[in-house]
């Protein structure tokens, strides 16, 4: 089974570095709306990789790019629609996961994905990847040159195979020939062997003044080759390294990114007590604000160039909208906030809403706690199959509402709006009644 593997991997990878030396032409894309909701382009083939992004990409757009910080449990995936509407997929999430991060894709309207990112073959990360492969139209295929013996990984290179794609090498000096943004590999820098989490791709992309940076699970030994490369690291927005463990986020990386806000991809209550109290105490060090998908579930984060907003209650967002984007975050604010902000921490930059219990009984109460901007009153319309019924309460203290007899598997969603100064914020979240 290795022979084989090695045999499929190494011919991949020959196709892809054969590919690289042939170039086609393709055809400039007209520059997508810049609303909230980027025009879907369709586009061609994915240009091959380039060690000159200044000469194909550009850094001065000021459109909207969307960043979602899907919620798969412990693992990562995050989707990605540039400014000019080009989707962007890194990682899958576990194998169970691939499903779930399908569902994502084509509740935001994705009908494919101009690049795909294999960050490393951790099952955590490329588990789902396959799955997607199956059931989207894929462009171009991206990761490390590293391989491993799992079957994950077997499942994901011959999902690539089968699609009939080639494998890009993704390294320090790629960059992805996308219009309207930078975005360009600054990891891994160098061969790290059998070291799958040192192997990791690190992703940077720049939108305008906004820069985001993904890592993977890159560890202290490759942030520090980041760091010796002299390669540009500071970004606004960090996912940090491995869930937030302690191999991950020196303080030597965190001076160098001066991120503003950094993200935790995590499972609830997971058993590697990801992120860990260690990397958390940096974060509130550093005035670093934090949001967690094992605590707010998806995270969106929208850049229109100059600002960035977050969302973060994000599940039941319908035509690829974010609904409940409050007032703009500037890029680079005087973030005072204390580390792991959840939607009882939040602001106005973040509304959230939940229920205490997502599957309730017929004739039980579920309690509706809101979150954002304490004190300001909310409506929140029920929307049950045969009616919607209209509640009001107030932020910060929880609302009783007891079901009656509501259908049995059918989803209740909950859309919640805020007055609040003189403009309004949504939110929006869900039950399904047994």
């Amino acid at each position: 089974m290795k022979k084989r593997l090695f045999s499929i991997v190494s011919s991949i990878l020959l196709a892809s570095s054969l590919a690289a030396c042939q170039s086609t032409t393709e055809p400039v894309k007209t520059a997508a709306t810049t609303d909230i909701t980027p025009a879907k382009v369709t586009s061609g083939e994915v240009k091959k990789e380039t060690t000159a992004p200044a000469e194909q990409t550009n850094s001065t757009a000021t459109g909207t790019m969307q960043v979602y910080y899907l919620d798969v449990g412990q693992g990562d995936s995050i989707y990605i629609k540039t400014p000019n509407g080009d989707d962007i997929l890194i990682d899958g999430g576990n194998n169970d996961r691939g499903d779930d991060v399908v569902a994502y894709l084509k509740k935001y309207h994705v009908d494919d994905l101009e690049v795909m990112i294999a960050t490393h073959p951790d099952a955590d990360h490329i588990g789902g990847l396959d799955t997607v492969l199956q059931n989207m139209d894929v462009k171009a295929v991206y990761m490390p040159k590293v391989t491993h013996t799992t079957k994950t990984f077997e499942d994901f290179v011959l999902a690539v195979k089968n699609e009939g794609l080639k494998l890009k090498e993704a390294k320090a000096g790629v960059s992805l020939a996308l219009a309207g943004v930078d975005a360009e590999f600054v990891g891994p820098v160098t061969s790290y062997g059998e070291d799958l989490n040192s192997s990791s791709t690190v992703l940077k992309i720049t939108n305008g003044r906004n820069t985001f940076l993904f890592t993977g699970d890159a560890t202290v030994k490759a942030e520090q080759d980041m760091i010796a490369s002299g390669e540009n690291l500071q970004a606004d927005v960090l996912k940090l390294g491995h869930h937030g463990a302690n191999t991950s986020t020196s303080e030597a990386f965190l001076t160098k990114v001066q991120p503003k806000y950094a993200i935790v991809s995590a499972g609830k209550d997971n058993q590697y007590g990801h992120p860990t109290v260690e990397t958390l105490q940096k974060m509130q060090a550093h005035h670093i604000q934090v949001f967690r998908t094992d605590e707010q579930g998806t995270i969106i984060a929208t850049s229109d160039g100059s600002t960035i907003m977050f969302n973060t209650d994000p599940a039941k967002i319908e035509q690829n909208t974010v609904k409940n984007n409050a007032t703009a975050t500037p890029a680079n604010p005087a973030v005072t906030q204390a580390p792991q902000t959840t939607s009882s921490q939040a602001t106005a930059t973040s509304l959230s809403a939940k229920v205490d219990n997502p599957t309730p009984g017929q004739y039980e109460t579920i309690h509706l706690d809101v979150a954002g901007i304490s004190g300001a009153p909310f409506t929140a319309v029920f929307h049950y199959k045969s009616k919607d019924t209209t509640y009001t309460g107030t932020i910060g203290t929880t609302l009783p509402v007891r079901i009656s007899r509501a259908a049995a598997g059918f989803e209740v969603l909950i859309d919640i709006t805020v007055q609040s100064d003189g403009k309004q914020y949504q939110t929006q979240t869900s039950f399904i009644p047994k």
